[in-house]
């Protein structure tokens, strides 16, 4: 009996991460028509970019294909990939994504995988969708307006009030996965978006109770730190410098920026502590400017690496940086990203 072919998609925990994975699971197990055309097993899993040096121990099979989905690239996970071409039986492996780290290494990732598609001003589930459309695969309604609320989303825009249900579907599910990490609810998400039949959404009542305890406790921590810093931003050009570096050295430090913005009503740059040998400086800001302001701290000597989205950037920078130091680099950047 020949053996049923097999492919792999591995996608990110967040809203993009989940909606780029079910556009592939349409394709291939609704639809049947790609990447492989006929009867193919999908196998789902969540990647954590933070865990991917565990990656390896969750390939158990030969597969035909491989997806990174909305993943950023990175020397571990490039050495992973490595490892897979020559332990485990992979016919071909596929990078997808939209993140800044990614743009920078773009060299490098097409060494290391056999197709890249990538593209900093779209977010990957669009990435992906675009490549369904020039397969002449049609998506149902559902799972196409979906991509429609990522794509602004990722912008930053205004979400249309056609879409505002949606928008607070994908934003409940994006906190939902970000705050529990769960992989059946991960798995169960990306089938309800996938299947164009009507089906109950994933996140039922009992569910949803659990994960908004701990979402509503973690906004709470970070609406109150955020509250604490905003009296001491600094106003650097239109923008609001905040050191909290005393107050946080763990994950969460892109939402307290945010939520830093939100208060502020203005762009921000917050330099964030972490329990390894550099801070974090997040810089949230619209219209591609967090991403041209980060280019000049890296062109500068300021930025070791620099990661995230356009719209929201994130710097690693020397643990002990010298504060003045970084708000003149920041006012020359500001200048050059105008």
């Amino acid at each position: 009996m020949e053996r049923k072919k097999k492919i792999l998609i591995l996608g990110d925990w967040d809203a993009d991460g989940v909606v780029a994975t079910a556009l592939l699971t349409y394709s291939q197990e609704y639809a049947k028509k790609y990447p492989i055309q006929g009867d193919v097993e999908v196998v789902k899993i969540p990647v954590d970019p933070d865990r991917i040096r565990y990656l390896l121990t969750e390939i158990k099979d030969k597969y035909e294909l491989v997806y990174f989905l909305d993943i950023p690239y990175s020397e571990v996970l490039g050495g992973i990939v490595k490892l897979m071409k020559q332990h485990f039986e992979i016919g071909r492996i596929v990078f997808v994504d939209h993140h800044i780290a990614s743009m920078q290494k773009i060299n490098e990732l097409k060494e290391v995988f056999d197709t890249v598609i990538v593209d900093y001003r779209m977010p990957t589930s669009v990435l992906i969708y675009e490549e369904l459309v020039k397969n002449n695969i049609p998506i149902h309604p559902k799972l196409r307006e979906f991509v429609e609320v990522i794509k602004y989303m990722d912008a930053g825009k205004r979400i249309p009030e056609k879409y505002m249900k949606l928008f607070e579907i994908a934003k409940m599910i994006s906190k939902a996965l970000t705050a529990v990490r769960n992989e059946e609810l991960w798995l169960k998400t990306v089938y309800w978006l996938a299947d164009p039949t009507p089906v109950p959404m994933p996140l039922n009542e009992t569910t949803w109770a659990t994960v908004k305890k701990v979402i509503e406790e973690r906004d709470k921590e970070v609406t109150d730190i955020a509250m604490k810093l905003a009296i001491g931003a600094v106003k650097v050009g239109d923008f609001r410098f905040v050191d909290a570096r005393h107050v946080w050295k763990k994950r969460g430090a892109t939402a307290l920026a945010s939520k830093l913005a939100l208060i502020l009503k203005a762009p921000v740059a917050m330099l964030a502590g972490t329990n390894r040998g550099y801070s974090l400086l997040i810089i949230k800001a619209s219209g591609g400017r967090a991403y041209r302001i980060a280019k000049f701290l890296l062109a500068e000597g300021i930025a070791n690496d620099i990661a995230g989205h356009p719209n929201l950037a994130i710097v690693r920078v020397s643990k002990d940086i010298d504060k003045k130091q970084l708000i003149e680099a920041l006012y020359q950047a500001l200048y050059y990203a105008s």
